[in-house]
């Protein structure tokens, strides 16, 4: 065989597999669909749902780690507009109260604007960082409104397990979906 052989059959089987190990590993995810949110997330992640009337509260975290991600998303409908007062009313205080989770710990956080993207949709945010035990670690925190619900998500945890797992964490924030249910209309 010639160079030109050589290299189209080393590229054909690199080719092939990067397919088979996508596939596997697309295949081992999870979905979260609940009350028109639906989301997929890793498998070896464990899922809390601690959801109540006013919002959907829902936790994943791994064994052995001390990364997780958050999902609050919030049960009313809410126009673009009216995104400032629920900042006020619930995003503020969730915010103030991670803060005090790492004071409560021993560590001194510093909190900086930050921003990323929810489900395509630019999404306000905030690091707080801090370290605890002489290990950096930070509580980012994102909100915006997607399908006219607001949507808060978390990413907490040391620093080096942020960023092993942050492929787990696009996930989760790039897959989220929220689906309106209308009610039926009764025909004659």
């Amino acid at each position: 065989m010639n160079r030109v052989q050589n290299f189209f059959i080393l590229s054909l089987l690199i080719v092939l597999t990067a397919v088979v190990v996508s596939a596997q590993t697309a295949s081992t995810d999870k979905q979260f669909v609940k009350d028109g949110v639906t989301f997929n997330y890793p498998a070896g992640w464990t899922l809390q749902d601690d959801s109540n009337k006013d919002m959907q509260q829902l936790a994943l975290a791994r064994a052995n780690n001390d990364v997780q991600i958050r999902v609050f998303v919030h049960r009313g409908r809410i126009t673009p507009d009216k995104l400032p007062e629920a900042k006020k009313a619930f995003i503020d205080p969730y915010i103030a109260g991670v803060g005090k989770q790492f004071v409560a710990m021993g560590a001194k956080p510093s909190e900086a604007p930050d921003s990323s993207d929810i489900a395509g949709t630019k999404a306000d945010g905030v690091a707080i960082t801090a370290s605890l035990g002489g290990e950096a670690g930070a509580a980012k925190i994102y909100w915006a409104i997607v399908g006219n619900r607001v949507v808060v998500l978390t990413y907490f945890g040391p620093d080096k397990e942020l960023k092993q797992f942050a492929s787990s964490w696009d996930l989760v924030r790039n897959s989220i979906k929220i689906v309106m249910h209308t009610a039926a209309t009764k025909k004659p």
